[in-house]
């Protein structure tokens, strides 16, 4: 099974508990794969048992999910070779706009805090299930006969072999065909936002940017002269600026923080202002990797590129390797239109490229081994059993006091204050927890002014005794 199968088969969500037929929703899903050209013609797929053994059912489901796909002749299979695409399968858009979604660095986690000692409610990745022998093997292959373009000045963009490991990669987990050329790496959000601003030339200029929204991404493009318009996120996503604006930021998959996935008309919306206005619009994919229930909505950058064919708008999409792998790794890319390749490189070259040589070819090394995909599937069971024990220990022991809901994918969970006819501060709620060890951050300080009351918290990187220490927390002070 080759590299972007094993990878495409991560979207692929099985729900025990819905009526219809396992077969029938594994069939539907590889048929949006199809659609989507994640799934390639010729491209062969993992067998009847092997797919078993990944997705978690039994064989028989998967048998008469290969048996449905050949009989509408999408699938074709090979005796004692095995099942491929048809390459007479028909070719479809890029992406559909029915399709169900970074910029992320170490402390884009809603867990995180200045106190280290603080663990509990964490939104960061596992690291204690991090596969640690792999990216050893990863680096000892990369440097025991290193490329001797890694000992020569490093060429903006970013090395090359990550740069087209890093395509293979987006193409596989969110459909986004791209050039190698068209992949930037970056050193995390931070230096992204350093690029993306000179590029842009936004000292000045108007910038819009959602509210709620990332604290920090509020005030790194405040510091560099951004002129920033606020817009509302309502039930649909991020709402349009009244003027217009250079730049937009959006968290169109799943925003950040309240988990809202921009509707289809929103997108549509949105695509027709950057046109309209000339605007860049910057798509922030932070973990678009953990979905639970359903696959997250394809990228804007699929919906640009489907509906305006070569034009794309100067729609980037900014994704990090972070939320994989551990915090400080610092290493994020950004997938930008051909015709603004030139213009990011120029940027890069005049700032300097800061992300780390010698972690690249080690992660180039890392993302195309296929033990990687399978890391990746395990940590999203293990999120998913913690979202739901912690959805399970809210439910059980704070109805009466936060009002949730379960999040159909990302790494925390948002718990609103439930009116009690007195004054709540949740930023004061979250200095005490703190110092009670629990790590609950504040929704309202994620708002221009005042906002809604409530806490983001964390469950990917806290075990089940953490999330019962943290609701014990909880339950302490919102007695």
């Amino acid at each position: 099974m080759s590299f972007i199968n094993d990878l495409a088969t991560l979207n692929i969500s099985i729900d025990a508990t819905d009526s219809q037929p396992l077969y029938q929703q594994l069939s539907a899903q590889i048929r949006q794969l199809l659609q989507d050209r994640r799934l390639s013609p010729g491209e062969q797929l993992p067998s009847s048992r092997k797919l078993a053994q990944l997705l978690g059912v039994s064989r028989t489901s998967t048998l008469n999910a290969y048996n449905q796909l050949m009989a509408e002749g999408m699938l074709i299979s090979k005796p004692a070779v095995g099942i491929f695409v048809s390459a007479l399968n028909p070719p479809t858009e890029q992406a559909t706009v029915e399709n169900k979604p970074a910029l992320q660095t170490k402390d884009r986690s809603p867990g995180h805090s200045d106190q280290d000692k603080v663990v509990v409610f964490d939104a960061g990745p596992d690291v204690n299930q991090f596969p640690f022998s792999l990216w050893a093997a990863s680096f000892k292959r990369a440097w025991r006969n290193p490329d001797p373009a890694l000992m020569r000045d490093f060429p903006p963009g970013g090395y090359r072999p990550l740069r087209e490991s890093v395509a293979r990669y987006i193409k596989a987990v969110r459909g986004i065909q791209c050039h190698p050329q068209q992949v930037i790496i970056t050193a995390g959000s931070r230096d992204a936002v350093a690029l993306i601003a000179r590029a842009a030339s936004l000292a000045g200029e108007k910038v819009a940017l959602e509210d709620p929204c990332y604290p920090p991404l509020r005030h790194g493009l405040s510091a560099i002269g951004a002129n920033l318009q606020y817009c509302p996120v309502d039930s649909q996503g991020m709402q349009l600026p009244e003027t217009k604006v250079r730049l937009a930021w959006i968290t169109a998959a799943r925003q950040y923080p309240l988990g809202v996935s921009m509707s289809t008309q929103r997108r549509l919306d949105w695509l027709e202002y950057a046109k309209q206005h000339q605007c860049w619009l910057i798509e922030d994919d932070f973990d678009s990797e953990f979905h639970y229930s359903k696959l997250p909505l394809a990228p804007l950058f699929n919906l640009a590129a489907r509906l305006y064919q070569s034009d794309q708008q100067s729609l980037i999409l900014a994704g990090s390797f972070s939320k994989l792998f551990f915090k400080t790794l610092r290493i994020g890319y950004l997938i930008v239109p051909e015709t603004l390749i030139d213009t990011f490189v120029s940027a890069q070259r005049q700032l300097g490229n800061l992300a780390s040589v010698p972690i690249q070819p080690a992660l180039a090394n890392f993302i195309s081994d296929r033990r990687f995909a399978g890391h990746l599937r395990r940590m999203r069971r293990c999120y998913q059993q913690r979202r739901d024990f912690l959805q399970q220990l809210l439910d059980q022991r704070l109805a009466h006091r936060l009002e949730t809901q379960l999040p159909s994918g990302g790494m925390h969970l948002l718990a609103k204050l439930k009116a009690t006819g007195s004054i709540v501060d949740d930023c004061a709620l979250e200095r005490q927890l703190a110092s009670l060890g629990v790590n609950a951050i504040a929704l309202s300080s994620h708002y221009v002014d005042c906002g809604e009351q409530g806490f983001l918290l964390g469950f990917s990187g806290a075990p089940e005794k953490h999330l019962e220490l943290g609701v014990r927390g909880l339950q302490q002070v919102l007695a």
